[in-house]
């Protein structure tokens, strides 16, 4: 994408030597070519900055859950960025085995994420919900987009990864779905 950004938040450490410019992919043990390998690398990363983003608006939720159905939302917002951490963890693996540079850094992770974060207030749980799942579904449709790079690609290891992936991402959107179909939701008392 762009140049690395530096600044308050982001700078070199003194003293590192840089095994690994970020952007760049290098020959792994995978042995894809290098233009495939790139392409998948891309597509990848916009899959962990978006699993990223929404990772930090579950948690956020989670710890913000109020009203009469805040208890079942709260544990299904546990668990849920509990299985989004994993994703993109694995993700994030997944780039450095094909030889690249996972994004993280902050301006990196919101260049590539397709899913954005919302603003810090606390919103009511029902506008949580119907928030997270467009984002659920922002991330699904990226996921899909990887897919369809390993497809035209042949990667199958990074197909596989991802598909078994986008199941739990749907999985955890039905949820949302449901609890944003109830209408006992209501807010809580400020």
């Amino acid at each position: 994408m762009s140049e690395p950004k530096r600044g308050r938040l982001v700078r070199d450490l003194p003293d590192g030597t840089v095994r690994q410019e970020a952007g760049t992919v290098e020959e792994s043990a995978v042995r894809l070519d290098p233009d495939d390998a790139a392409e998948m690398v891309e597509a990848l990363n916009a899959v962990h900055a978006g699993a990223f983003n929404l990772f930090y608006l579950v948690r956020k939720h989670y710890w913000s859950a109020e009203g009469a159905e805040s208890g079942a939302v709260a544990e299904f917002y546990g668990e849920a960025y509990r299985r989004l951490r994993e994703i993109d963890d694995a993700v994030a693996r997944r780039v450095t085995e094909l030889g690249g540079v996972p994004v993280s850094t902050p301006p990196e992770i919101q260049e590539y994420a397709p899913v954005h974060l919302e603003a810090e207030h606390l919103y009511s749980l029902r506008a949580s919900l119907e928030g997270d799942l467009a984002a659920y579904a922002t991330l699904a449709a990226g996921v899909r987009d990887a897919v369809d790079v390993a497809d035209a690609i042949g990667e199958e290891a990074s197909r596989e990864l991802l598909e078994d992936r986008l199941e739990t991402i749907e999985d955890d959107a039905h949820t949302i779905e449901r609890f944003v179909e109830d209408d006992t939701l209501v807010e809580g008392e400020r």
